[in-house]
């Protein structure tokens, strides 16, 4: 599927908000104070590309304004947002005059990130079994967005943006397998690991 090409508002955080995933955001400074009321004003949505050290990534997120959760009497605004799909920023415009905020050329793809691979819930499964300690029917999985697995695994923004760096469906599935053996390793040590201790 050919990618769309947008032009959205930006607000650089240094965190990634998976497709699928919410998250609030406390939103203090006036730039972004005024992008949000666009935003809401229009039932627009805007991107949160990441950033770390003052460096812009060229990856970020789509996300949407579920709703303000509460208004501060400094004006200040904590709102709930849910990410709605990975780009690719083509140019980035740090501030767009009239407004505070800035913006960017983005390209999106909207293909269907729905898995079916059973090598990857497998690995789920026994993830889940090890971690929760409990036998889950590995059906309960099939079928879903590699982003929904991805959440599971609790990863780190690093991790989020590296996986939506990945273009095809494969690349993010192969990332999230290796992701889930590499989480098994770890909890197999840490609970031996517990077992010498208790049983010394």
């Amino acid at each position: 599927m050919e990618p769309n090409i947008l032009t959205l508002p930006m607000f650089p955080l240094n965190t990634v908000i998976l497709p699928g995933e919410t998250k609030v955001l406390h939103i203090f400074e006036d730039r972004y104070k005024e992008l949000v009321v666009d935003c809401l004003k229009n039932a627009a949505n805007f991107g949160i590309p990441y950033i770390e050290n003052n460096q812009l990534s060229l990856y970020g997120v789509e996300v949407a304004i579920k709703g303000i959760i509460k208004t501060h009497e400094n004006g200040e605004l904590d709102i709930e947002v849910i990410g709605i799909a990975p780009f690719k920023i083509i140019q980035y415009t740090k501030v767009l005059k009239p407004k505070l905020y800035g913006a960017a050329s983005i390209e999106e793809y909207e293909d269907d990130m729905t898995s079916s691979r059973y090598k990857m819930f497998r690995s789920l499964k026994k993830y889940i079994k090890l971690a929760k300690q409990k036998e889950i029917p590995v059906e309960t999985f099939t079928n879903v967005s590699v982003y929904n697995v991805a959440v599971l695994l609790n990863l780190t923004s690093e991790e989020k943006l590296e996986l939506i760096s990945f273009p095809e469906l494969k690349q993010k599935e192969d990332f999230l397998i290796a992701k889930l053996k590499l989480f098994m390793h770890m909890l197999k040590a840490e609970q031996q690991l517990n077992g010498k201790f208790w049983m010394n």
